[in-house]
Formats: structure tokens, sequence, C-alpha cells
């Protein structure tokens, strides 16, 4: 009827799509409806809430391919040119010019092949080790693995090979691909249907850190390092200005927050992935890790030509075997919530985090061998008081208030502990947090502090080839030009001469018996100090003339109260119900 009359063909084209369209929503609710009862292992009152798409295990991905299309990703369109139009060509973007789609041919190297054989996944070319096989493909091929309910029906030899697709980052897209054009589809939807919502800045920060940090189902072990993979340091603020965007990138408009929030939500997935390794790794989840894993560990306690000089002797008497735990992970986070106990904002979520993180910390430093129960259960409890403390008044105080001005601050903060200076990790940390706060910096990059900025970077650098698993020990006085070319004690003068010009710094004594020294004498201490108070009174003169002729309207620093002395360190157990308290607050309020 409709093919016999030209004016109701258009009507009857619109019927059908609408009919079309109908369909879709029904098939795409049932769908939903049917699937979030296996989810997957997703821990309540934890970040997975943010990333819980990419740990489904029953939702298919679709590959690549299925968003290439001209019509959809697959462009050029007009996007390109018209700011406030969708681009339309981020397949073409993300194949031609990001790395990740080059991961699959990165797994399929020599180099890479090499290394499997080292770990005896490869025997040649044939895989021998299936399980340890998919824990490489988990980072480094989207389209899984031999042993995903979702490939089912699929031969090992169908499944595609793309790299770091768009679901890795995006989600599962077998539901949402044919809904997430529609007018009435929203995100908030979608990430039922298994969509991850990366337009969300601290979404996108722990999606990240799946791989780069590693995951519940993914685990970049010490074996695996051993073998020749580079160890992973996650710092969000570095990777996302490597990152060739195929997305409109308008909060870095916002020169003032972008940077610091980029940090921040670095710190805070870093943080929570991390936790949940150890998780995983205590309760042997990961078949491809044996416990303790090494890891975890700070690499220069066993391998002292790494970092800043190191005399110790592991034969000396009463000397304990004992690893630190990492610091890269957990350094910035710490240092903000220290920042809030010395202005006074500290708040119960605060003690909440604090406290478990010096249980977890307890208990993987307590034997050499941490007890497994021990670290697992304070592992869940860290990880739920971040979650409180992300989705609490600190949290959001934070995502809506931290800019240069206030990373600068907690910048200076750091820079007189101890804690900062201790390892090579925290060290490269608190660098990283400096530039961070770049845009309040006296003068920008170009500045008096470039200098002071640069000389810390250098010293504080690896040449690209170096042979990172020899012991070796210096005669006093030499330098082994392939170490870093500052030791602690320089390290840590750069920093405080950075920190100066920041906010005020309180530098702690040092503490003799504790080893805390930096081969620095009483004397340099009191220069130091000297130092600092010339940087305060330096840019304090700068500010001032800044203001008189208009040329930028920047506060004085404000003096620091007296740090607020935290309370006794509860139990694991009194944290938990803490935590409870709080969740049965939030619902209540709800």
């Amino acid at each position: 009827m409709f093919m016999s009359n030209r004016r109701t063909w258009p009507i009857a084209c619109l019927l059908l799509i609408v009919l079309a369209s109908c369909a879709v929503t029904v098939r795409s609710t049932h769908a939903v409806e049917s699937v979030i009862p296996g989810a997957g292992p997703i821990s309540p009152q934890t970040l997975d809430e943010l990333h819980g798409p990419l740990l489904r295990r029953d939702i298919q991905i679709l590959g690549a391919q299925s968003c290439a299309a001209a019509s959809c990703h697959g462009g050029p369109r007009q996007g390109v040119a018209l700011p406030t139009s969708r681009r339309g060509n981020e397949f073409q973007l993300w194949f031609e010019n990001d790395l990740h789609a080059n991961s699959w041919r990165t797994i399929c190297s020599d180099e890479s092949l090499q290394m499997m054989n080292r770990l005896k996944i490869l025997d040649g070319k044939k895989i021998i080790d299936p399980v340890g096989f998919d824990n490489c493909l988990a980072c480094h091929n989207t389209t899984l693995r031999h042993d995903e309910p979702r490939t089912m029906g699929q031969s090992v030899a169908d499944f595609a090979r793309e790299g770091v697709g768009c679901a890795a980052c995006h989600g599962p897209s077998e539901i949402w691909s044919q809904t997430h054009f529609q007018a009435n589809w929203s995100r908030e939807l979608g990430h039922y249907e298994g969509f991850v919502n990366a337009s969300d800045l601290y979404t996108r920060a722990r999606m990240c850190a799946s791989c780069h940090v590693g995951d519940k189902d993914r685990d970049m072990n010490h074996d695996i390092i051993a073998a020749g993979h580079p160890a992973l340091r996650y710092e969000l603020a570095t990777f996302h200005a490597w990152q060739p965007k195929h997305w409109r990138d308008a909060e870095a408009n916002d020169a003032e927050h972008y940077e610091p929030q980029l940090w921040l939500a670095g710190q805070v997935a870093a943080a929570d992935a991390a936790l949940s390794l150890i998780e995983t790794r205590a309760r042997q989840s990961h078949s491809v890790s044996e416990w303790p894993e090494l890891a975890a560990f700070d690499c220069a306690s066993c391998h002292h030509d790494l970092g800043f000089k190191n005399d110790r002797n592991p034969l000396a008497p009463n000397r304990n075997a004992i690893a630190p735990l990492a610091r890269w992970n957990d350094s910035g986070l710490q240092w903000l919530i220290d920042y809030r106990y010395e202005t006074g904002v500290a708040n119960v979520e605060d003690a909440l985090l604090r406290e478990a993180l010096e249980h977890v910390r307890e208990a993987m430093q307590s034997q050499a061998k941490p007890d497994v129960s021990y670290a697992a259960e304070s592992a869940i409890v860290a990880r739920r008081a971040l979650y409180h403390w992300f989705r609490g008044n600190p949290g959001n105080y934070e995502r809506a208030a931290l800019g240069s001005r206030r990373l600068g601050q907690v910048v200076a903060s750091a820079a007189g502990k101890h804690e900062t200076w201790k390892t090579w990790e925290s060290a490269a940390q608190f660098y990283l947090a400096a530039v961070a706060a770049r845009s309040g910096w006296p003068g920008g990059w170009s500045g008096p502090l470039y200098e002071t900025a640069e000389a810390l970077r250098r010293g504080l650098g690896y040449p690209i080839q170096r042979n990172v698993s020899r012991f070796e020990t210096q005669a006093s006085g030499t330098r082994d030009p392939r170490l870093p070319t500052a030791n602690r004690s320089e390290a840590m003068q750069l920093g405080l001469g950075l920190a100066g010009w920041l906010g005020e710094v309180r530098l702690q004594p040092m503490d003799r018996d504790a080893g805390l020294t930096y081969d620095l004498q009483p004397q340099e201490i009191q220069q130091m100090n000297d130092k600092l108070r010339e940087i305060a009174a330096r840019w304090a003169k700068i500010k001032e003339e800044k203001k008189k002729s208009n040329e930028g309207k920047a506060e004085a620093t404000e003096p620091l109260p007296e740090p607020v002395q935290p309370k006794p360190k509860r139990s694991l157990d009194d944290l938990r119900k803490s935590l409870e308290e709080l969740q049965s607050g939030a619902s209540d309020g709800n």
C-alpha cells in the first residue's frame, strides 16, 4: 500500500523506524533485567561501581569494528571542525594514532614472545599455559580470552586481535551498541547495560587503573617484571597528557583546576586498584600470583642499587628481612589527608581512611610473609573507607575545591615530612604532584621554579637502558652513572626549594635513631630553614607587586594552624563497625 503512494512513503518509513526503536528498547530492557544478577565480581561499597561494567563477564564484547561504520564513529564527519558537535571519526583517531591500538602487535613482538617463553606460558609459539596467556591478554587485547563465558561457541582462533579497543574503556557493548544513539538513552541506564561513563574524570581514572595498576582479573606480578616487563607506574595526569584524544577535552580550558583534578582522580584510582590487588592476591584469587606477591613491595628493598643511596646491611644484627609496602599508589592520598588534618578540616571519613591505610601497611609489613587473612580484611576495609571518603564530604569537597593553589599547599605540607623522602617512589610522586600544580607557580612553567623542578626531575630519573636486577654496593663518595644523580638529601633539598614557593613548609626534626637523617647535618637543616624563609619573603613580595600592578589577584598563603592530633588507631573490627554506621546513615539520608 505505501509503495503505491509517494506521499505516504515517508510516513511508512517513520513508522518502521519507531517500531524498530521500540523493539530494540524492549530487547534492551529485558536483557538488562536478565544480566544484572550475574554481574560478576563487583564488590559493594567500593569504587568498583565506577568501572563495574569492565568486570562483568555476562555481556559480549563486539569489538572495535562494530563501531567503525562511517555513520557511527568511522567518519570523517563535520564533527572534526565543529567544536560543538561530536567528532564522528573516533575509530580512525584510535586506529591511526593511539598506541593502545598496537597492543596486539606488542604482545606478538619478539621481545614479548621471549618473555612468555621465560615464564613458561609459551613453548616456542605454542601456548602451554592458557591461564598465564589470558592474564597477558587481559590488558593487551580487549576481545578476550580462552576462559571467557561470553565467547563460548567461538574457537580460540576466532577471537579478534585488535589490541586495546573500544570495549576496554567504554565497556562490553552487546546491549548498549543498539541503544546509545537514541534520544531517550542515558549514561545512567547505559551503566546497567555494560557502558562505562568515561566522560566522568574519576570513572576514567579508575578504568585506566584496571590495567595500568591491576585489578581482580589481571595481575602484572614480579615474575612478569623479572621476565622483562616494565614495572607499572600509573600517574593519570602524565598519561593523560600523552594520550591522543578522540574526545572533546573541554575541561582542559580550566587550567587552574584541570591538572590538579587529574592528579586527584589518579591518586584515588591507583589506591583503590592497588588495594583490590592486595585483596585478591591474599585470597589467592589470582592463580598467576604467589603470596606474598613481591610486586606489591618497594623494589629497592631487595634491589639496593635502585633509587637513593642505601647503606642498609641485611645481615646486620637484629635486622628483620621485611620489605616496606610500595608507596607509589597511596603517597598522594596520604599527603592530602595530612594536609586536611593540618588545616583543621579533617572529619570522620578522613580519620577512617587514614587508619584503614595504616592497617594495610601494618598487615603487609608486620612479618616477612604477611598473614593472608589480616591482609585481605584490611584491604577490604580500606577500599570501603576510600569509597566513603570519595562519596562523602571530603571527596566531594576536594573534587570541587582542589586547584593549583591548594595542591601547591599540599605539596608544601608533604615536603617537610620524613616519609616523602624515604623512598624513590614517594619522592618521584612528590615531583609529579608539584608539576600538576604548576598553574599556581609564580610565572608558571617559565618562572623561577623551572630550574629547580628540572634539577629534581633529572635527579630522580633513570637512564632508559639499565640492568635493574643487579645487587651492588658503592664506596662512599662514588657515583654510579646509571643511578639517579641525586641522593636522598639532595632530592629533599631540591624539593624543599620547590615547595617553599607554594606554601608553608614544616620541616620535621630528623630522627637519627630511626635512621631518618638523609645525611643532613644540623647546620644544613638550619640553612634549609633560612632558605625557606627567604623564599617565602620573596614570594610574598612578588604577590604584593602583582596585586599593586593588577597583574594578578593571587592571595597570600595563609599560615597553617597547629596540626590536629589524630585519635589512637582503632582496631580493624572497630573500623568496620564505623563504616557500617556511615553506610547506615547514608541509607537513612536517602
